[in-house]
């Protein structure tokens, strides 16, 4: 099987890896206002006497994904595959106006089914926090979307007079004692529990023994505070559905 470049961009980073058959090579991670720090990974995929790798893309931010499509012209790289727009992404949605459903939450919600082969719930914690609900079949059914870490510090700074921004914590003890560790305690523990209900939520929906698979940026920082049966932690889930989606794509 061929190897493809895969690059999600999301609101705050991107992440690109050169999978090769069902194995994904080391994982690059960069702002999306630095692209230009992927020339180096981009420039890989330009092959003495092969035709070039192939780039998929997904993303959900527009101007990040027409400066990557920029920087790919201006090293005379092939176009991108865009998910979605040039390739499907092979997951039966339950879901009113299944256009508007982020591309991010589709590839994660494929992955986690097919590692899982059955009911599961895949909750992604980057800046946004979705978790997101798969029946046994694999239907997609929606979820919910609440404020990341990050967006909820600084939600309570630009909101009020006096509080601090403070940069989204490791952890935090469930009682402050300054400020600052007041909204550290509600920040974690009030996104960890917001989740641990929404997936007990989901789990009545889907299937009482419906598997929880995490990943994103703050995925290894929530864990501990969720049930232990809701740790399950693959970083790169987005990225693998990306792959799935593109792979069966070329073979059609």
């Amino acid at each position: 099987m061929s190897a493809i470049l895969a690059i999600t961009l999301g609101n705050s980073m991107a992440a690109a890896v050169l999978a090769t058959d069902s194995v994904l090579g080391p994982v690059r991670r960069v702002p999306v206002n630095q692209l230009q720090d992927l020339r180096d990974v981009l420039a890989r995929t330009h092959r003495h006497g092969g035709d070039p790798i192939p780039v998929g893309v997904a993303s959900v931010n527009p101007p990040a994904l027409e400066r990557l499509l920029g920087l790919l012209a201006d090293m005379g790289l092939p176009p991108a595959a865009v998910a979605r727009k040039d390739f499907p992404v092979p997951l039966r949605t339950e879901v009113e106006a299944p256009e508007r459903v982020g591309v991010d939450r589709l590839l994660g919600a494929l992955a986690a089914h097919r590692r899982v082969g059955g009911a599961c719930v895949a909750v992604d914690f980057g800046t946004a926090i979705t978790v997101n609900s798969i029946r046994a079949d694999g239907a997609f059914l929606g979820g919910a979307i609440l404020p990341g870490l990050g967006m909820a510090a600084r939600a309570l700074s630009e909101g009020t007079a006096l509080l601090p921004e403070i940069p989204p914590p490791a952890g935090a003890p469930a009682v402050g004692r300054s400020t600052q560790e007041a909204i550290a305690a509600g920040v974690i523990h009030g996104a960890a529990g917001a989740v641990a209900n929404l997936i007990s939520g989901a789990r009545q929906v889907v299937g009482a023994e419906a598997r929880v698979i995490l990943t994103g940026g703050d995925a290894a920082r929530l864990a501990e505070h969720l049930p232990p049966d809701c740790r399950e932690i693959v970083p790169d889930l987005v990225l693998e559905g990306l792959v799935i989606a593109y792979r069966e794509w070329q073979k059609q």
